[in-house]
């Protein structure tokens, strides 16, 4: 029995369960608790979607989520009776943001960093975007059937579009994975354009009279406010002159909320969000716009000069590398040898073959570290490394440098690549159509350890760099200094040895 089956069924054994969202709760806790509402409810438990807190719902996006969804929520000052089982949802039991209410037996489900001692109740995913991600990977794999409960599917996906920027800010696959999710546009459209009041106009028209600029990076401070509505500001901001980036923030009792846009191809919003997040929270996004929280105690109490230290170190931590133009001396590189370890390979043609047949595709891999578009070609290859990493290559240079075993390629990963047609939305896993493949002859690459954080752009990819950290390695074909690339270290050293 998996971990997420152990942690239903021994939620699911109470007869009278309360699900909590926290004080004035958003789209995502709303989302989550329907959905988690319902799948108790189909078992035949009594379960209840309550929040506390002095403040009745105000925003008319979610007085339309809830009238449409017809979600049963409701605002208490004390648990029913009968409760014999107290779930917060998208916030941790105990904290500032949630009424306390006395409860039996206590369990959360938050993707919040921890502030409770782990127990066996106690379910933290940090690394997703949204409470609603979590809620629907526990519930996907049940009999449970989500695809097919249209309120369910509207309410998570909702819960992750708003806590994510509308989409731009997701974190793990599996967020990108619930985006996937039936749903229905034309609700999203009203619910999406219902969103600001005009007390929140005022919010940002303040924010963007509110800032600083730290060399072309623009830091704009807003009233506490929720993410959407601060993403809104910063997509703003982001069209004034001069700024290559921008950074719009509010603080909140327990973290600073962020928001990221970028319009350079130096800087990488999800990159960036990472950096500034490093060890006291954490974010996510894609190349233009990206989020996140800061929730250490020690940043809360001067937010502006913490991030102003931060923007200034991100500023000064990287050396920039491009393939082809560029002026290190790889000859003198430490030589290393390949050694002969079995990867996998697909065809790309081989993917969608009813497709790509007649005409080039375009598809998307999915991978733990992330996004890769590309189109398939006759002439294109997938190789797929020892951690699940996935890189292109072209045909003469597969056949120049491996060996087919005609064996099935299975490794276990954290996160198996998937594979999507970007037309038809068809997705398939990839590690099925993958095989063996052998070094055909000793290969030999030039490479050194990074000393500094480095951002390398490569011949696949023009706008987005590879980014190596310390202790990587940068590495480059023996026979042409202009193929460089990042290859982390935990690999390399899997891979590679002095020669």
């Amino acid at each position: 029995m998996s971990l997420k089956e152990d942690y239903l069924n021994k939620i699911s054994s109470y007869k009278n369960v309360v699900i909590q969202c926290h004080n004035a709760p958003d789209a995502d806790a709303i989302g989550a608790g329907y959905a988690l509402q319902c799948y108790l409810k189909s078992l035949g438990v009594s379960a209840h979607l309550i929040y506390g807190g002095p403040n009745e719902l105000a925003k008319p996006n979610l007085r339309m989520l809830i009238n449409e969804l017809k979600i049963d929520l409701a605002k208490v000052s004390a648990l029913p009776p009968e409760t014999d089982l107290l779930i917060t949802v998208d916030c941790q039991y105990g904290e500032s943001n949630v009424q306390k209410f006395a409860a039996p037996a206590v369990a959360i489900i938050d993707h919040h960093r921890a502030k409770t001692t782990e127990g066996e109740n106690i379910l933290i995913r940090p690394d997703l975007a949204s409470c609603s991600t979590l809620v629907w990977d526990l519930l996907r794999n049940k009999s449970f059937e989500i695809d097919n409960n249209y309120n369910v599917c509207n309410a998570l996906y909702y819960g992750l579009f708003t806590d994510t920027n509308e989409l731009s800010e997701m974190r793990h696959p599996l967020d990108r994975d619930l985006a996937d999710l039936p749903y229905d546009a034309a609700l999203v459209r009203k619910l999406k354009n219902s969103a600001i009041t005009l007390d929140e106009l005022t919010i940002v028209s303040n924010a963007l009279k509110n800032y600083q600029v730290i060399n072309r990076i623009g830091l704009f401070q807003a009233s506490p406010c929720d993410q959407n509505l601060l993403g809104f500001t910063s997509s703003i901001a982001q069209q004034i002159d001069g700024l290559d980036c921008c950074v719009a923030y509010c603080v909140l009792p327990l973290s600073i909320k962020l928001s990221i846009r970028c319009c350079t191809r130096e800087i990488m919003a999800n990159e960036f969000v990472a950096f500034l997040c490093d060890g006291v929270g954490s974010g996510g996004g894609n190349l233009e716009k990206a989020g996140g929280a800061i929730n250490a105690k020690e940043c809360l109490a001067d937010a502006p000069a913490f991030l102003t230290n931060r923007i200034k170190a991100y500023l000064t931590n990287f050396d920039l590398i491009y393939a082809g133009n560029n002026c290190n001396d790889f000859s003198s590189m430490q030589r290393y040898r390949k050694l002969m370890i079995c990867v996998g390979f697909v065809h790309s043609t081989d993917i969608f073959p009813l497709v790509t047949n007649t005409k080039a595709a375009k598809i998307t891999i999915r991978t733990l570290e992330g996004d890769i578009d590309i189109t398939v070609t006759e002439d294109l290859y997938l190789m797929i490394g020892i951690q699940g990493e996935v890189y292109p290559i072209r045909h003469e240079r597969f056949e120049q440098s491996y060996i087919r075993l005609n064996t099935k390629y299975e490794t276990a990963l954290e996160y198996p690549p998937t594979v999507t047609d970007q037309r038809t939305g068809e997705k398939l896993p990839l590690l099925p159509l993958a095989q063996n493949c052998l070094p055909r002859a000793e290969k030999y690459v030039r490479a050194r350890e990074l000393q500094k954080d480095t951002k390398v752009f490569s011949f696949w990819d023009k706008e987005k760099y590879f980014l190596g950290r310390t202790g990587d390695f940068l590495v480059t074909s023996e026979n042409d200094f202009n193929d460089c690339y990042i290859i982390t270290k935990d690999i390399f050293h899997q891979s590679y040895e002095e020669n």
